[in-house]
């Protein structure tokens, strides 16, 4: 793996995780094209740790607030929120699509989930209206509800941040809010399937170059970071609009070339 690949690879990455683009339906198409495999999932796995180290900085201070203040009943309902939204996720991962993730990461599967997510993510977008609500005045049953749109980020191309995103503007969060909820669900969700490779690391560890994988670390988290900022600046007086019209996009495209 050349440098300019790294750094492309880890770009995608870091710029894809936490937008609701899909960055497991971009790894693939790179993957795809230049034809990593067995090194491919590994580079993956280094991606999403570089990906979770940037969103742990990001939201240091209200980390640092939830940790060491977690009987503060606005914090205890927050982290209890987090769980109810992370379980679903987890346990369908575990008993179930963990068996079928070969069968579903196809391009075609990535295209049509890409174009449908989109979609409803325009649609639960424009029909909600912008408020102040916040995401600790989310429900128990809103929460657990929105954990079951996060079981749809196991299908490629759906995007965890997505499906989150559009669980959250549903129950009327503003875009901010929606937007911020991606990346704290994304910490436990990320350091599941972190968990769930650990195994494949061991065992191939043969297979890979050390220096790469610190590098890919180092840059998707890079790329993250400033993802993350610049989504956030843009959500201020923006919409999701321009990642719908990119994702239909892609789909399309993808469909057209599977297709010749």
């Amino acid at each position: 793996m050349i440098l300019t690949e790294i750094i492309f690879y880890s770009a995608i990455q870091g710029v894809s995780e936490f937008l609701p683009i899909s960055s497991s339906g971009h790894l693939l198409i790179l993957e795809k094209a230049y034809n990593w495999q067995i090194s491919g999932r590994t580079y993956a796995i280094a991606a999403h740790l570089g990906t979770l180290l940037a969103v742990l900085f990001y939201l240091k201070k209200e980390l640092v607030d939830l940790i060491f203040f977690i009987k503060k009943p606005k914090n205890y309902k927050f982290i209890l929120n987090l769980i109810l939204i992370t379980l679903p996720i987890i346990i369908v991962g575990l008993l179930i699509f963990k068996t079928y993730d070969n069968i579903l990461l196809t391009l075609k599967i990535v295209a049509l989930t890409s174009i449908l997510g989109s979609i409803i993510l325009f649609y639960v977008d424009f029909s909600t209206k912008e408020n102040k609500k916040k995401i600790t005045e989310l429900s128990y049953i809103q929460s657990f509800i929105i954990g079951m749109f996060q079981i749809f980020a196991l299908i490629p191309g759906t995007s965890r941040a997505g499906c989150i995103i559009t669980g959250a503007r549903l129950f009327k969060l503003n875009r901010i809010e929606a937007a911020k909820l991606g990346l704290f669900t994304g910490i436990p969700s990320i350091t599941g399937a972190i968990m769930l490779e650990s195994s494949w690391l061991i065992s191939n560890y043969k297979n890979y170059d050390m220096l790469i994988l610190f590098l890919i670390i180092f840059l998707s988290g890079i790329f993250a970071l400033i993802s993350i900022q610049l989504l956030l600046k843009w959500l201020k007086n923006k919409s999701f609009t321009p990642f719908v019209i990119y994702r239909i996009t892609l789909g399309i495209f993808i469909l057209i070339y599977i297709s010749n």
